[in-house]
């Protein structure tokens, strides 16, 4: 993989009335094939308690219904596959230090600012377990070419 993107991810989410918001910049690719972008890159525990996660998000924008995938695979948690497009909802796998669970996603909201040189793109969506609101969660994330 070549790491010749910077990329800045927050991540939001809402849980009853509690935000939490953590930023993530680092190094990765950014690619389009078939029609398709990807984007690449490692996830580091700061404290070093885990191994790096590598995580790829697909990104579809074309026909009617935009829409991606992110891809994680964790080597204490297992692999996480979120189905995000918009309008609609996905039964997806998300995985934890005890196993996997199978999530509701609902994606609300793309909106997308992706060019062949990076751009921005902004997904909002919930998730929800056996139908019951578990997260309101939006991601944020901004690539720009490293020169």
């Amino acid at each position: 993989m070549k790491e010749n993107y910077l990329i800045e991810i927050t991540n939001r989410q809402k849980i009853d009335d509690e935000i939490e918001e953590l930023t993530l910049t680092t190094k990765g690719s950014y690619v389009t094939k078939d029609g398709k972008r990807y984007l690449m890159y490692k996830e580091f525990d700061p404290e070093g308690a885990q191994e790096q996660q590598t995580s790829t998000l697909k990104i579809d924008d074309s026909g009617d219904n935009k829409g991606g995938s992110l891809i994680r695979n964790d080597p204490n948690r297992g692999r996480t596959n979120l189905m995000l497009e918009q309008g609609k909802r996905h039964l997806c796998q998300y995985g934890t230090t005890f196993g996997c669970l199978t999530l509701g996603v609902f994606t609300s909201k793309i909106e997308d600012h992706l060019t062949d040189d990076g751009g921005s793109l902004l997904m909002e969506y919930t998730l929800d377990i056996n139908t019951n609101l578990s997260s309101i969660n939006s991601i944020a994330i901004s690539i720009r070419p490293i020169a």
